[in-house]
Order: C-alpha cells, then sequence, then structure tokens
C-alpha cells in the first residue's frame, strides 16, 4: 500500500523518461509524416465566394478547392462566384476554362390558393416535405406547389420567395443557381435552366384535362395547340426538326436542343401555361 502512495524514486524516474521517450518520438513523427498542404489550395479558397452552398457537387468550398488543385476538378463549377472566380482560379492553376452559361431556378407551377383545391385542410409543420409525407399533400393536384415555402428556406441567396397566391417566385438578379431549391422540393416542380432560356413550361400536371381541372384551373390540357403552331410554322421550312415542344403523357415539353425561343407556343395556349420572358417584358411596358 505504501508503495502505491510513495512510489520508489526509480520508479519515478522510469517514468518521466518513459514519457519524455513518448513526447520525442510523436514530434519526430510528426515532423517526418507531415504531408505539406498545396498552397494554392488556399489561395483558390480565396477566390471562390465562400458560400459553401454545394452547388459546386463538393462538400464547400474547402473540398471544391481541394478537388481542383489535388484531383484536377474542372475550375468553373461554382455557379455563385461566376466569371469572377473562374479568372481568379484560372490564374492561379495556369489553366483556361470557359465560363459557363448562368443558370437560374424556374417554377413549373402556376396553381395558388386561388386556382387550385385542397382535400383536407393540413394541420402539421409548415413544411412541403411534412405535407407530402399526409397522404400525399393536402391539394387536389398531387403534382403541383404546395406552397410552405421549403424552397424559400432552402435558398442562402435569399432569391426566391413566396408571392401573394402562395407560389415560389425567383428573382433572376439573385439566384445563382445552387439548386438547393430544387433539392428541397418535394414535388419537383423546380429547375434549373440556362438563363438564355425565355420559354418553360409552368405546369407538372400529367393527368388527362378533365382529371386535372378537378384540382387545378390552369394547368395544362394538351390541346396540342403549341405543338401545332411549332410544327407549322416555326419549323416548316426545316425538313430537319419536326417539332421542338411536344405533348408527352398529357403535358407540353420543350425540347430545348430544338427550341429557338420565339415564343409562338406562349402566344397560342389558351391555358397560358407557358410563360415567355420577352413577351412578359414587352406587355409590362406597354401598360
Amino acid at each position: 500500500m505504501l508503495d502505491i502512495l510513495f512510489p520508489s524514486v526509480p520508479s519515478i524516474i522510469s517514468i518521466t523518461l518513459l514519457s519524455l521517450a513518448c513526447g520525442i518520438l510523436l514530434s519526430l513523427a510528426k515532423v517526418l509524416l507531415k504531408v505539406e498542404k498545396d498552397p494554392r489550395i488556399e489561395k483558390v479558397m480565396e477566390a471562390l465566394p465562400g458560400a459553401n452552398c454545394g452547388a459546386c457537387g463538393f462538400p464547400g468550398c474547402a473540398g471544391y478547392a481541394t478537388n481542383i488543385v489535388e484531383h484536377g476538378a474542372a475550375i468553373n463549377m461554382c455557379p455563385v462566384g461566376g466569371p469572377e472566380s473562374v479568372k481568379k482560379i484560372s490564374e492561379i492553376m495556369g489553366i483556361k476554362a470557359e465560363v459557363g452559361v448562368k443558370r437560374i431556378a424556374r417554377v413549373h407551377c402556376q396553381g395558388g390558393v386561388n386556382e387550385t383545391k385542397i382535400r383536407f385542410m393540413y394541420q402539421g409543420p409548415h413544411s412541403c416535405t411534412a405535407a407530402q409525407l399526409v397522404m400525399g399533400g393536402f391539394k387536389v393536384c398531387e403534382y403541383g406547389c404546395l406552397g410552405l415555402g421549403d424552397c424559400v428556406r432552402a435558398c442562402p441567396f435569399d432569391a426566391i420567395h413566396l408571392d401573394d397566391r402562395g407560389l415560389p417566385f425567383v428573382d433572376a438578379e439573385k439566384c445563382t443557381g445552387c439548386g438547393n431549391c430544387v433539392e428541397a422540393c418535394p414535388r419537383n416542380i423546380i429547375s434549373l435552366l440556362d438563363n438564355t432560356v425565355d420559354v418553360y413550361v409552368m405546369c407538372r400536371n400529367k393527368q388527362k384535362a378533365p382529371v386535372m381541372k378537378l384540382g387545378c384551373s390552369v394547368g395544362c390540357t394538351a390541346c396540342r395547340r403549341c405543338e401545332k403552331v411549332c410544327r407549322e410554322e416555326v419549323f416548316k421550312d426545316n425538313p430537319e426538326v419536326d417539332t421542338a415542344i411536344k405533348v408527352e403523357n398529357f403535358l407540353a415539353t420543350i425540347d430545348y436542343e430544338l427550341c429557338i425561343n420565339c415564343g409562338r407556343c406562349a402566344e397560342v395556349c389558351p391555358q397560358n401555361v407557358i410563360d415567355f420572358k420577352k413577351v412578359m417584358v414587352i406587355k409590362r411596358e406597354t401598360n
């Protein structure tokens, strides 16, 4: 018992020397096994916006910077930093890269509170994802926006808000194309499209018109007028292209590889399901 309480001097010396030896070994290992961090990683991180939104496909700006330097990842994958970041990283890495076309979020639904019907009163958490888990959502239309703002809360750039109809409105100037809102939407009504695209379909409903109209008054009725005008007027003299818009599964779908942004499909749509940005701008200026 006394040996435990009052250890001998040799024991103390032995323990001290052993601890000292371990400390020296650990210090040597730290020096000898140290992996030098490429200084370019820090420089690339400084060239990135620091949003850590994950739009590049990597875990934050640090992960992206590391993959650029160590694994040769493309330097134009950050939609937030845009051309400015690409230019800076290009100078750091000594390589050139084309700046990608800016993409912005587009909402494929126009069924607000006044245009759609509900199946039951939802009283759960104020979340689209949570509401979707309750009997597939409280709206009759199983494809439309639930309007509880998951996309708004997911946006780190304050670029998307709910309007007075309860529908997401995207501020194109603020939108960076990070895609967080796309991932947050449980009904997949938001997509990223090139900023050069002026025309898109504001509906996701794939039901026949009589069924669709039971829940929404502004959905696509698959009337095919858009398809007809595109085929007979836009591409009538082009034997290589039939039409850039087709009705598939009772829903108009645009092939952006063929679309020339003319807006004729939007002009003939009786439901105003197809939005054409240029037409809308002209109308606002006229008014």
